[in-house]
């Protein structure tokens, strides 16, 4: 069957100041399989969106209609099956800063909040430049994938400095995607030991297996206790509009977070960015969401058989979702992250160091690797790590 969308392209990245493609200092011929972000085409309805504003004749300062509000709830809703009330959404600037808002009203300067480790690094300096302080709970990881280890969980959970806890669903960078039963655990704790939730959701429409869960429809507790940061970003690759929203369904909450979202004049938003998250989210692209998942999924199984039968020293740790996978390269010999990585940097294919995902900076022998990439570069980025173990 012809498919309506070519996700097989290969785009053409000078014209843009890509930081994942920066080419000041990118290697030629290197594949930057670094960055957290997907190598396609953004749907046509966004493009055309953001060329209706930049054919307005001046950009002056905006005035914004429910729209924007509208346009999240709805997707949530179809998407995701939450009857999510637009009146619970705000706009904020991106995911980080949303959870910044967000930790800034429910915890004081020397709470502690927890995390999952590996972590995605800028949770642990927001957190710290926040003057909060970070706590880890090791998930376990082997090929079969990751999951939580909920001895630890509840000891951390029940430290009395233990305030708030992100919750990174799907998982960034394992690719795990909770189940019911494991968000009704941490529903739990968090009910049982007072600690608040807070949840990145921007992987939310990559899940492989079964549907995308979101952490307030739990409980009525888990609704009033929780929020979540939503960003259209990874689904449609408009990372660079810095255009995403934080539900907080707890009226009193939803209103201390806005102090602090005003404090800073955080209510300002772009014009371009507006009219790509509403086209985002407001169905004009959900065929788009369906097919670029399919997509992902299809080079998830891709990669995994290459590395079986091509590569057997690398091991994944097996996602149930997201674009980004954890691999496992302690079988490559290397005694140190230090060598890993500088074998690595030589092979022509970009990886991020598995030392910025935990407080020690021990990497373990992990690297993180993006492969929502056109198949033909993920074969080829997988080639020259292939020859490159070969020539060891």
């Amino acid at each position: 069957m012809e498919r309506k969308f070519n996700f097989d392209q290969i785009l053409d990245r000078t014209r843009e100041r890509s930081k994942t493609w920066d080419f000041r200092t990118l290697k030629p011929g290197a594949l930057p399989m670094n960055g957290a972000e997907t190598h396609y085409a953004c749907p046509i309805p966004v493009r055309e969106a953001v060329k209706a504003v930049a054919d307005w004749p001046i950009y002056g300062y905006p005035y914004f209609t429910e729209e924007f509000v509208n346009a999240a709830a709805g997707y949530q809703k179809r998407r995701h099956g939450w009857d999510c009330n637009p009146a619970w959404i705000e706009f904020v600037g991106g995911i980080v800063p949303g959870i910044a808002f967000v930790l800034q009203a429910v915890t004081q300067v020397g709470d502690q909040v927890l995390m999952n480790a590996p972590a995605y690094s800028p949770f642990r300096s927001t957190v710290e430049a926040n003057d909060r302080v970070v706590v880890e709970s090791m998930l376990k990881v082997s090929p079969e994938g990751a999951s939580f280890d909920w001895e630890d969980m509840e000891r951390k959970f029940s430290d009395p400095g233990t305030r708030a806890f992100i919750l990174c669903d799907p998982h960034n960078p394992t690719g795990k995607c909770c189940t019911m039963e494991e968000l009704a655990r941490i529903d739990t704790l968090a009910r049982q030991y007072g600690v608040f939730v807070i949840v990145d959701e921007v992987h939310a429409d990559f899940v492989f297996r079964g549907r995308h869960i979101p952490y307030p429809t739990v409980s009525e507790y888990a609704r009033l206790h929780s929020a979540v940061v939503i960003n259209p970003s990874k689904t449609f690759n408009v990372a660079g509009f810095r255009t995403g929203a934080v539900i907080i369904p707890n009226e009193g909450l939803h209103a201390a977070v806005n102090k602090h979202i005003l404090a800073v004049k955080g209510i300002s938003r772009t014009i371009t960015g507006v009219a790509a998250f509403e086209a985002c989210y407001d169905g004009r692209c959900d065929d788009y969401a369906d097919a670029v998942c399919a997509y992902v999924r299809e080079n998830l199984l891709w990669l995994e058989a290459f590395l079986k039968t091509r590569l057997s020293q690398v091991s994944l740790v097996r996602p149930d979702g997201c674009f980004v996978c954890w691999l496992d390269c302690n079988g490559l010999g290397f005694a140190t992250q230090k060598e890993l990585m500088a074998f690595l940097d030589g092979t022509g294919v970009m990886l991020s160091d598995g030392s910025d995902y935990f407080a020690d900076g021990d990497g373990r022998g992990y690297v993180r690797m993006a492969y929502a990439f056109p198949r033909s570069q993920l074969q080829e980025a997988l080639e020259h790590l292939e020859n490159a173990v070969s020539a060891l």
